[in-house]
């Protein structure tokens, strides 16, 4: 599971997201990227639950689909989507109550504007269209009243893994790891790296104890 903060505007989205995934048992397991840019369709890709599925998704966009812009691709990515969560649940023998969710924020051709997308797996990856404007949380958290970002999306997760602290472990979702900020504006693309949370060290540690052991 995954943190995943992001702000809209018509012409630029910020997303936010941790870097931290565990075992099916909570165990820190690696750190990984969470979200993905697709500079040839100036769009923004991100996700959360089951690990692995978004790169996938990614390779699949990049490499084996003709589409134009982020709503050509809404057109295919449900039952492409579909087809690639049941393969990956086949090869990773996922329970059933795996889940993923996919995002995705791109400038739209018809209007020059970006328009986003959500397909959950929960769903049956039906297109769900977002709003032009306004702040995401996932999973849920205290919005900083007139708050700023990215300054403001530290505070937002550590809020996060607090509620999640007080959740029986199996239905926790664990957030660690660095904090890494995808930026799309009509320039283009910023990435990088906002903060560490105060664990980074510990949780390193951990993810080579369990990966020798």
């Amino acid at each position: 599971m995954s943190s995943l903060i992001f702000h809209l505007e018509p012409e630029q989205v910020l997303v936010g997201t941790d870097t931290l995934a565990t075992s099916v048992d909570g165990e820190p397991f690696l750190f990984t990227t969470k979200a993905f840019i697709v500079p040839h369709l100036r769009l923004l890709m991100a996700g959360t639950g089951a690990g692995g599925f978004l790169g996938k998704w990614f390779t699949q966009v990049n490499d084996r689909m003709i589409v134009r812009d982020v709503d050509n691709l809404d057109f295919h990515a449900p039952r492409v989507l579909a087809q690639l969560w049941q393969n990956h649940k086949n090869e990773f023998s996922l329970p059933e109550h795996a889940s993923t969710t996919v995002y995705h924020f791109g400038f739209s051709e018809d209007d020059g504007l970006i328009h986003s997308y959500v397909y959950r797996s929960e769903n049956s990856f039906q297109s769900e269209r977002l709003g032009q404007s306004g702040i995401g949380v996932k999973p849920e958290c205290q919005v900083p009243e007139g708050y700023q970002l990215p300054a403001d999306i530290k505070t937002m997760m550590l809020d996060q893994r607090a509620i999640q602290a007080m959740h029986p472990k199996e239905q926790k979702v664990y957030i660690g790891g660095e904090i890494i900020i995808h930026h799309l504006s009509r320039d283009g693309f910023q990435v990088y790296t906002l903060d560490k949370f105060e664990d980074y060290e510990i949780t390193q540690q951990a993810i080579f104890s369990n990966f020798y052991s």
